[in-house]
């Protein structure tokens, strides 16, 4: 024991007579051993308290609204925001500090490459070129976290904190934490930015419109509970690599492509002036009012033409469903964001009101599915998700006509063929 006399600063050691000396050593190794776990202890507490204050933050939002993704006449996933306070405006939504949470239950089965383009594509057209670049490496990032193609049940969660950054659960199991808020923002503007899959998707993850559907879907529909454990499975550390015995057979080695230098020529954002085809009954010229009035005939025909593109198009994403090893490059990544606003640019130039729809009042979004093949000649169009009125159907077929032939495919899109999805909202001011 050390005891210090305050009126001279001498220390004195005093020593008890009942303590052996053995006993003495032991105590002087095993207390700076004690002193660790406790520093320790200190630290694990100080982790478990962060993560839990992140936790907390999370759990108390409130959802701001939800809505359903459905393309080709079938429910794809339903969609939730959480904010801290509920808002309506998209712009205070992105620019908003605090905690942020974007939920998604998968309907139905994706495969990878489906999965990527409907995300990456939707972000091209959403955001600019620069802020795209910037996050490129972070968005192939999260979308490769994943070791499996989104299936029906599946639990997806985007999440941005103020100290965590962006973050991504799959079935409970997170895969990828402090990434760039930016990337976040990314996200988010694919339901609420400048083109939303549709109006009036927009306006229920605001909050302006209540669909008890989407609800419903995200708290009934349950994960299979061996994707749970698959996910869990993805973070554990790798298993040891067993020698082979002598004299097998070398294992094939990894053919990996050579890298495609990106050479793009600087595309154009697609503006938020074009997030919607919008007139006034006083814009409506002559020549458009004179068009000829569909008859029942053509409309009935147009639409078991439709009934069987449709069917076509749900056969090729079923038949890709399989596909599950895909590998993205930043390279690609950045064509595709080049590439697609681009030809939604061409196609809006093209779109026009119908004047009988002016005239009824009628408005809706149009979705589309065009292919374009490595020359940018037209594959096909499909409407995946049809307005109310034919004449607006049939007026985004006909522009989508009208813009081709499109420029030819980047060299970075290593396929023959692009799908891209066009959405096209007609709106009255």
């Amino acid at each position: 024991m050390h005891i210090e006399d305050s009126r001279t600063g001498q220390v004195t050691v005093t020593q008890r007579t009942d303590s052996k000396p053995h006993e003495r050593f032991m105590r002087l190794i095993l207390e700076p051993s004690r002193a660790l776990k406790c520093l320790l202890r200190g630290m694990q507490l100080i982790i478990a308290l962060s993560l839990a204050s992140v936790a907390a933050g999370q759990s108390d939002l409130i959802m701001n609204g939800s809505s359903v993704y459905s393309d080709l006449g079938k429910d794809q996933f339903a969609a939730a925001l959480y904010l801290e306070t509920l808002q309506k405006n998209s712009g205070i939504v992105s620019s908003m500090q605090g905690e942020k949470r974007m939920e998604v239950r998968v309907l139905n089965n994706y495969s990878k490459r489906r999965w990527f383009n409907l995300w990456m594509q939707s972000i091209s057209i959403n955001n600019s070129r620069e802020t795209f670049s910037e996050s490129a490496e972070d968005l192939i990032s999260l979308m490769q976290a994943a070791k499996s193609a989104p299936k029906r049940g599946d639990f997806i969660e985007y999440l941005s904190s103020p100290d965590q950054g962006t973050s991504m659960r799959f079935n409970g199991t997170e895969l990828v934490t402090d990434l760039p808020a930016e990337v976040f923002g990314l996200l988010l503007n694919t339901w609420i930015g400048a083109i939303p899959p549709t109006t009036s998707f927009k306006d229920e993850i605001l909050g302006k419109q209540h669909n008890p559907v989407a609800v419903e879907l995200l708290e009934t529909v349950i994960t299979d509970p061996q994707r749970e454990t698959l996910a869990a499975s993805w973070i554990l550390p790798p298993e040891p690599v067993v020698a082979k015995a002598k004299g097998a057979a070398p294992a094939k080695p990894k053919v990996t492509p050579a890298p495609i230098e990106n050479k793009l020529p600087e595309a154009a954002t697609a503006a938020a002036t074009i997030a919607a085809v919008t007139t006034s009954k006083s814009a409506v010229t002559k020549q458009q009012s004179s068009a000829a009035k569909p008859t029942a005939d053509a409309d009935s025909a147009n639409s078991k033409d439709r009934d069987l593109a449709k069917t076509s198009a749900e056969t090729a994403l079923a038949s890709s469903d399989d596909e599950d090893e895909v590998d993205f490059s930043i390279a690609e990544a950045l064509a595709m964001r080049d590439y697609t606003p681009l030809v939604v640019r061409e196609i809006y130039k093209k779109i026009r009101y119908p004047s009988r729809a002016v005239d009824k009042g009628y408005e809706g979004t149009v979705r589309m599915t065009i292919v374009v093949s490595r020359s940018g000649a037209l594959e096909s169009v499909t409407i995946t998700q049809e307005s109310r009125h034919s004449m607006l159907n049939k007026a985004a077929i006909k522009a989508t006509e009208q813009a081709a032939p499109f420029p030819e495919l980047p060299a970075a899109l290593n396929t023959d063929q692009f799908e891209i999805t066009v959405p096209v909202t007609f709106k009255l001011e």
